[in-house]
């Protein structure tokens, strides 16, 4: 469910489950991604079962900033739905201030093969300067009538370099905030190199089998 900005990035958000900042576009384009991840995590949380997933999406950005995305990618059960894939639609702003960036958008995540109310759409704020990003999640609208608008918050912070003209590293860390959950911690470390990332993952207070363990994730993206 991963661009700060969020996914016109898409691949970024699979890998590291954090968040990536874009620049103010120097020209308006549209540009396509694909990926191929082991394991699709989002906010520490596996959402493809432990399993490979692959996916795919479309950025248009503009050059006073605007930009807009939809992105798709493989899932497994869902909430217990029985999702077969994700579908997220995303628009926002960015740009500079100064030595400051920012980014200010709406991301909409959607299942549509299942009748379950699993929908819901979150507004994001996000402000970086040099190697480190914060990036703050709320929710507002959610299909399953139990949650309202506000039950559920997720803080991220990021700090990328490269490391070489070939190497860089990424390091992740974020809490999410859930109605009627324990509030969780997840941390990830991802070295990469050209189109090819590794990433080590960690996640605190959560259940399930499949969502307390440390992984370790090998992933391919590539834009054209």
């Amino acid at each position: 469910m991963q661009n700060a900005t969020i996914k016109n990035t898409a691949l970024a958000a699979v890998l590291a489950t954090g968040t990536m900042f874009t620049t103010v576009a120097q020209a308006a384009s549209i540009e396509g991604n694909v990926g191929l991840t082991t394991d699709y995590i989002w906010r520490g949380m596996t959402q493809s079962d432990g399993e490979s997933s692959f996916s795919g999406g479309i950025d248009i950005t503009t050059d006073s900033g605007f930009y807009a995305g939809t992105w798709v990618g493989d899932v497994r059960d869902t909430a217990g739905a029985g999702a077969s894939y994700e579908l997220d639609v995303y628009a926002g702003y960015a740009g500079e201030a100064g030595s400051i960036a920012y980014d200010v958008g709406y991301i909409q995540y959607m299942y549509p093969d299942v009748d379950a109310d699993q929908d819901f759409g979150e507004v994001y704020v996000g402000l970086g300067t040099g190697p480190v990003s914060i990036t703050y999640y709320y929710e507002v609208d959610n299909d399953n009538g139990a949650v309202d608008s506000g039950d559920n918050e997720y803080l991220s912070v990021d700090f990328s370099t490269d490391l070489t003209d070939d190497w860089g590293l990424s390091l992740h860390y974020g809490e999410y905030e859930r109605e009627g959950s324990d509030d969780q911690v997840d941390m990830s470390v991802t070295l990469s190199k050209g189109d090819f990332s590794f990433s080590v993952v960690e996640t605190d207070d959560i259940a399930g089998p499949d969502n307390d363990d440390t992984r370790a994730v090998v992933s391919y993206g590539m834009s054209f």
